[in-house]
């Protein structure tokens, strides 16, 4: 199951509903709850945006093999939005009181959600239907305006054996675990619908609990914390004798002589980031490389690392590669399938310790890559406070997720099944996120349109090019990586 904008997910021609939750005004209440620290910055950043804001969500997408039965699915939408408090929280903005606590939580009562079905239109051609989806989820979903995610099905012309549902969130009420977990959720309530029978499901606790939780935490924080000495020593580029030359806080993408391809690039929207998703390896190459590092001594994880430190290496001739990490905080079983953004962020400084190939370097890699994982035991927000810096983590994020136990992960294929996010209006960060799920490892990246993006699929390119040439060969060496004479590039 690939990560991809809607933009690269093909949506069939048909009829068209949005799905949307109502509640009553007078159900809403104030809570004292406070919002977590990432979902203050998002809400802040969309009150700064203003009517600007559009095209900010991530979503799911996949096929329901039965038919649409519209009460049922209607119930099903009722259920989980009963089941998750997230679902079911707002923020009110008050302009009387000051700007930090202008954000106020406000609940709605299960018993206080409905559902109801709106056409998006009929006999939709192929074209027609992705529009009308992609401006409908890019035009409703905001952090400051409820419901916080909405759903879309597509009825299939000429087919009343499934149908195609998608939903769209925003970013403070999911985060890629909610969006993968959801798949199996949503299936088991509306085929109990159906049925007319009990779901069964296991009941988890409030992402609001938790957000409340993580302030309280946040407020015990102060310089003799231990995670606040991590991520000062990680933003330090200072030099001493172990490190005489100062090293850069994340790697510099620029434009290369080479000339490299990357298949599956999609180029940006106009005023939006560049984005691309494909397949590095495939299900048996990835057992093979897997094997390779673990054979020395070391992880896929870290050899993904290590791949990309070599690719570094090989464009700038840095040894060492500097990036943050987004890490799951669902740290209790009461969190294990709660819908939030259970979320946090630990920087990574991927060292070989000077190895001339990659097996070599996987051991100096995976000691260095948990040098600073200490520093996720605590919300990244307050410590910028403290070593005097931006609350959004800047520059070079990678996200490596092993999604092939995830339940029902074996039907994602068959079932078209697609996690989702709209397109970014264009910044200078750049995200790789790299996934491993049955079928093999893939990437989804978005990155800078114009020059500096160009970079970073050469960047790319390069680092595909090592991982597959230590499957074809068993390693890679450095320099083999610094001229290029990749085996992949060879055949």
């Amino acid at each position: 199951m690939e990560y991809t904008e809607l933009a690269d997910y093909r949506i069939p021609g048909g009829s068209l509903t949005a799905w949307e939750p109502v509640a009553h005004q007078d159900a809403w209440r104030d809570d004292p709850r406070r919002l977590s620290y990432v979902h203050v910055e998002h809400a802040r950043r969309a009150q700064l945006v203003g009517a600007g804001w559009y095209s900010e969500w991530i979503g799911t997408a996949f096929l329901v093999e039965h038919a649409l039965d519209r009460d049922a699915l209607a119930a099903t939408i009722e259920e989980w939005y009963r089941r998750h408090e997230a679902f079911r929280s707002s923020v009110r903005t008050d302009s009387d009181v000051t700007p930090e606590d202008e954000l106020t939580r406000i609940t709605a009562p299960p018993q206080a959600i409905s559902v109801r079905g709106t056409s998006l239109g009929e006999d939709l051609d192929d074209a027609q239907a992705h529009a009308a989806v992609q401006e409908y989820f890019n035009t409703t979903v905001s952090p400051l305006r409820w419901p916080h995610c909405v759903a879309v099905t597509v009825e299939p012309a000429g087919r009343d054996d499934c149908f195609l549902l998608m939903f769209a969130a925003d970013h403070t009420v999911m985060d890629a675990y909610t969006q993968v977990f959801a798949i199996r959720e949503l299936t088991t309530l509306y085929e109990a619908a159906l049925a007319q029978q009990p779901h069964n499901l296991i009941d988890y606790g409030s992402y609001l609990d938790f957000a409340d939780a993580e302030r309280c935490l946040g407020e015990q924080i102060d310089a003799n914390n231990s995670a606040v000495a991590l991520w000062r020593r990680f933003f330090d580029t200072s030099t001493n004798t172990a490190q005489p030359v100062a090293m850069p806080t994340f790697p510099r993408f620029e434009v290369p002589d080479e000339q490299a391809t990357v298949a599956s690039r999609r180029p940006p929207t106009t005023g939006f980031q560049a984005s691309l998703s494909r397949y590095l390896l495939d299900g048996t190459e990835t057992k093979l490389l897997d094997g390779i590092c673990k054979t020395a001594g070391g992880s896929l994880a870290a050899g993904i690392y290590a791949a990309l430190a070599m690719a570094n290496t090989a464009l700038t001739g840095e040894a060492d590669l500097r990036f943050v990490s987004p890490i799951h905080t669902r740290t209790g079983p009461q969190w294990g399938e709660a819908v939030g953004w259970f979320v946090g962020v630990i920087p990574m400084h991927v060292r070989s310790g000077g190895a001339a190939t990659f097996t070599q370097a996987l051991s100096a890699v995976t000691a260095s890559v948990g040098e600073y994982r200490d520093a996720g035991a605590a919300p990244f927000a307050p410590i910028a406070d403290l070593i005097g810096g931006d609350t959004t983590p800047p520059g070079f994020v990678v996200s490596y997720i092993d999604l092939r136990r995830a339940e029902g992960a074996e039907r994602w294929d068959a079932r078209e099944a697609r996690v989702l996010r709209s397109a970014t209006a264009d910044a200078d960060e750049v995200y790789f996120w790299i996934n491993r799920i049955p079928d093999g490892l893939n990437i989804s990246a978005r990155y800078p349109a114009g020059p500096a993006g160009r970079a970073v699929e050469v960047f790319l390119s390069r680092f595909h090019s090592i991982l597959t040439n230590v499957v074809a060969e068993g390693d890679c060496s450095v320099e083999v990586a610094a001229r290029g004479a990749l085996a992949s590039e060879r055949r």
